[in-house]
Formats: C-alpha cells, structure tokens, sequence
C-alpha cells in the first residue's frame, strides 16, 4: 500500500479490506510505520514505539486471515493507545515523572479488548500530565505539534492521539475524556471523536488513578468517559462496540448491549437543535462554518431549528462542573500538591471562573459538593428533556481555533486567549463548551465541520444518556453533508 492510499483510508475500511483479502496486516503497518519514521520526529504523536510487537501481531492476523474462520472485528488494523492506559509489557508513563519507567504487567480493559478484537498495536501517544490539561505538552516527552500547522496545540489530553490518527501512524485510538479531552483535539487535528456516556466503558487500567504501587486510590467517579479517535463515524462505532460492556471490575458500567445500531442512511430526515451560543464568544473561524450549516443541512434534507436549551445558564453549569471536578480530582492528588493549588487561588481574578470554582472544589467542602451533585441531577433531567423531541442538539467544541502550543506545567499560568476580540481566561477558551455535557454524562459525537482559512473546525453531536448507537447514527448521517476527514495537506 503507498502512503497516497493511506491518506483517506478508515479503520474500518482496513478492517474490511483486510478480512475480504485485498489488503494484508503487514502491508497496511508498513504503510504506517513508514508514516511514522517519516512524520512523527517533528510532530511526536507518538511517545512509546513497539514495532517489533506490532510486526508480531501483524504476521499473526494474517495467518489468522488465510485459516479462516470467525474473524474478530479489528483484525489486523493498526491502533495507538493514549499514553494513560496501562499496556502490558509496554512502558505506560501518563506524562508523570515517578512513572517514567513503569511497566504494567496487565492491560487496561479497553486495551485487553482491542488486543483481543485483533488490534496490532503500534505504540503509546502523547498526552499532558496525568492527562490534566486541554494542551499536549508532556513533562518527559515535550511538545506534541499540530499536523495542520506545527506551531500549533493539537489539544489534549488526547492530543498524540488525534494526531496518530490524522497523520496516518495508526487507524483508531482508545481516548478519555473528563472535560474535552477526546472531543477538543478531534476537533483541532479535523478526525472523528466519541465520548461514550458516563460509565458506558470500564477505567480499568486507567491513570489516573495511580497504580498501587504508588499508593493508588479511585478519585474522579464522576463525568470522566471513555471513547475512540478515528477518521470516520464507522471507526467510532466499531470502537464502541469492542470496548464497551462491564469487565467484572469496574462495578459503575452497567450490562447494556452495545445495539451496533445501522449507519446507512434510511432517508428520514434529522431533527436537530443548533445552539451556538453558550456565554462565550466564538472565533472567526468557527463562527463562519456556524453560520452555513443551517443552508448545508437544509441542502441535505434535515429539519434545523434554533433555540436556547432549557434549564441552569451556562456560566452556572461551569461552576458546577468546576467544583465537582475540583473534588474529585483533589481526592487522588497528593496533599502538599492540593495545598499549592489551594494557596495559589487567592491570586486568581473573578473571570476565571472556572478555576475558581475547581479551587472551591479542593477545599472539600461537601456540602457545597452535594449541592453541586444535586444541580448536576437538574441539568441532566432538563438536558433529556430538551433532546427527547430531536436527534441530537448540535453546538461548537471549543471557541476557538487550535492556537500556538507553548510548554505548561501544573503550576504555570496559563496564558489567556484573545477570542473575538475578548481577552479570554485560558480554561473557558479551551473547555468551556465541552463540559457542559461531561456534567450530563451525555454521549458526544465531535465531527470535523469544514476547514476555514487553513485550519478545522469541529462540531459536537450530543446524544440522550446510554443512547449511543442512536447518536452515533444520526452522525454518520451528518458526517457526508459536513465533509468528514481530510488529511493534512502537509502529511499528503
């Protein structure tokens, strides 16, 4: 396979290619290494290679293809894994410097199931510490760069991940998402994104928390999902389909079915509710693809209404979020770590909010943590309200455009964001609109919407809680009139 090939192709498209026969598991991870050794130097996707493991598993499933028999559903597709979760016999750091040289002598379960739906993986991607921050840059590992333009943040956490996908070093990504972490760098790095609903696929094996030998104790219960990168909506849905379902551990994921719901088009035409107005402002960029997609989904026959979702005002569902987060977190992290953070709220102005509110959280105040609980509640039972009459309500991921990457610490001040001509604090340009629906538990599709003035811009599809085939449907319905994946000019 030549790289010109490998720059449209979909895992499940090679999935298929490859158990029809037309394509081998070593010829398609070839194509991929050599994409690799080509591109990753500059862009540093990927932070853990194991090629003589992936080769292995490679000339595995092509024996498995000639014996024939019941092929499982990823057979021979190359996969990267996030850097936070545990991969056996492969170096697994979290960006954290005590794990440095931790190697796991088991797998997460989502990483047990891609292995067993006969996954090759390639290696371990890039990610900010403890996967802590909408930015991609890692205490050991550096800066991870953005493929459309290298000065650039691919996002994060799951930035590595974005970026292996749309430069082609693997096919598909396992991603976690507490507050955008999958959907923001989907969306700068233009590839496909799926938060699952809260609880839908286990965290076993995920970092954090922290293994047991550094004295590991579940923290984040709560608005932490799970999901998978891709370059198409089918890549999403066969992710899904792989990694959801209980595994005995995790006792939180309920035994539901995964429906494995159609993505042809049935012709019905989408109710969809637009808002894109969510008390931030929104960049150039992403204003202008807002505005033609009311024409572009008339044009493809879906019924678009606007109109404010019902229930808790936006600036409220942040604090919230904030606080609960800022608990949650607090409880995994290290005292003298949470007494920093606590000295250092003081020098925090009141517009930034939503630090402010995860400060509040690390005092651990539980009655304002419950009250906060029951306000979540509220919003969750308005949201399924909202949705119970459309398909998906559709709004921005984030208010701007990928900007220039810099080096960020824990302790470093981020800087702010100057969106629209507004001076933005660093955490509302980045995750502001993404955690409204880590609040819901909702399931998310992130959809790449079209490419303005050199960069991608992406779109959220948010979905009824455990309603997932459904959405990811109704998105597969979307992908065709939005545009669906292009791979950057510059890796073409």
């Amino acid at each position: 396979m030549s790289e010109i090939q490998l720059d449209t192709l979909t895992a499940s498209e090679a999935a298929r290619d490859i158990r029809e026969g037309r394509l081998s598991a070593e010829t398609l991870l070839d194509a991929c290494l050599a994409r690799v050794a080509r591109f990753n130097p500059s862009l540093n996707a990927l932070v853990t290679l194991d090629e003589a493991g992936a080769r292995a598993a490679a000339k595995a499933a092509d024996r498995k293809r000639a014996a024939g028999g019941n092929l499982p559903p990823l057979l021979g597709v190359p996969v990267s894994i996030k850097d936070a979760f545990e991969t056996r016999g492969l170096r697994t750091t979290a960006s954290f410097k005590p794990l440095k040289d931790y190697v796991p002598d088991r797998d997460a379960t989502v990483v047990a199931r891609l292995r067993a739906a006969g996954a090759v993986i390639v290696g371990k991607s890039n990610l900010p510490e403890l996967a802590g921050a909408p930015h991609c840059w890692s205490p050991l590992f550096g800066l991870t760069r953005n493929p459309w333009n290298p000065a650039l943040t691919p996002g994060g956490s799951s930035g590595g991940a974005a970026v292996a996908v749309a430069a082609g070093f693997s096919l598909l990504e396992a991603g976690s998402d507490l507050a955008g972490s999958i959907r923001i760098p989907a969306a700068y790095c233009g590839v496909t994104g799926f938060k699952a609903t809260e609880n839908r696929i286990p965290r076993t094996g995920h970092i954090p928390h922290l293994p047991e030998h550094l004295g590991g104790v579940r923290s984040v219960r709560r608005m932490l999902s799970f999901g998978a990168l891709g370059r198409s909506v089918a890549d999403l849905q066969l992710g899904l389909a792989v990694m959801a379902g209980p595994d005995g551990i995790d006792s939180e994921v309920p035994a539901l079915p995964v429906a494995g719901a159609s993505l042809r088009d049935d012709g019905r035409p989408l109710r969809l509710l637009l808002r894109d107005d969510w008390g931030l402002p929104l960049c150039e960029r992403t204003r202008a693809v807002f505005a033609r997609l009311p024409e572009k989904l008339s044009a493809a026959g879906h019924v678009l209404r606007r109109g404010p979702v019902a229930g808790i005002e936006p600036a409220e569902l942040r604090e919230v979020f904030g606080l609960i987060a800022g608990v949650e977190i607090g409880l995994g992290m290290p005292g003298w770590q949470r007494h920093a953070f606590l000295m250092l709220r003081h020098l925090l102005p009141p517009s930034e909010q939503l630090m402010r509110a995860i400060a509040r959280g690390l005092r651990f105040d539980m009655r304002a943590y419950n009250r906060a609980l029951d306000r979540r509640e509220q919003w969750i039972r308005q949201l399924e309200a909202e949705l119970a009459d459309v398909d998906a309500l559709l709004c921005p991921v984030v208010s701007t455009v990928a900007y220039p990457g810099q080096p960020l610490g824990p302790f470093d001040r981020p800087p702010r964001l100057t969106v629209a001509g507004q001076r933005l604090p660093y955490l509302e340009a980045t995750i502001g609109l993404t955690v409204p629906f880590s609040l819901s538990g909702s399931p998310v599709v992130a959809l790449p919407a079209g490419v303005e003035d050199g960069l991608p811009v992406g779109v959220q599809l948010v979905g009824r809680r455990w309603g997932d085939d459904a959405l990811l449907a109704a998105a597969a319905r979307l992908e065709p009139a939005l545009g669906g994946f292009l791979m950057p000019p510059a890796l073409r």
